[in-house]
């Protein structure tokens, strides 16, 4: 009788225990860490790295590279120098995000300036 009672017991526990997906692991873990926590495991890109932008300069070779120098006179390493090279002296307009931490645009469009 005992050994039936635990049985029903456990089974019980572990009907209410598990959620509706079936699993414990699969639960939702941002509630634990409140936004901006350093403990937080956000898959999202920083703004500053997920929206492309327009940058709009000359293309330029510095030490071996084509970078992208602005009217101010700050160049940005270019993350494709293939298509880069084929502007090389000229103005344009390069579209892409901006990898602050290493001064490189990802490119994804060069293209002339009007």
């Amino acid at each position: 009788m005992n050994k039936k009672l635990t049985l029903s017991l456990a089974t019980a526990f572990l009907a209410t225990a598990v959620p509706a997906g079936g699993s414990i692991f699969a639960q939702d873990r941002s509630s634990l860490y409140p936004p901006g926590s350093k403990w937080r495991q956000d898959q999202s890109r920083p703004e500053s790295e997920s929206q492309a932008k327009t940058f709009t300069g000359k293309i330029t070779k510095s030490n071996g590279k084509y970078m992208l120098e602005d009217t101010t006179g700050t160049s940005y390493q270019l993350d494709d120098q293939k298509n880069a090279q084929k502007y090389s002296g000229k103005s344009v307009l390069v579209t892409g995000t901006l990898d602050a931490s290493s001064n490189t645009i990802r490119v994804q469009k060069i293209e002339a300036a009007a």
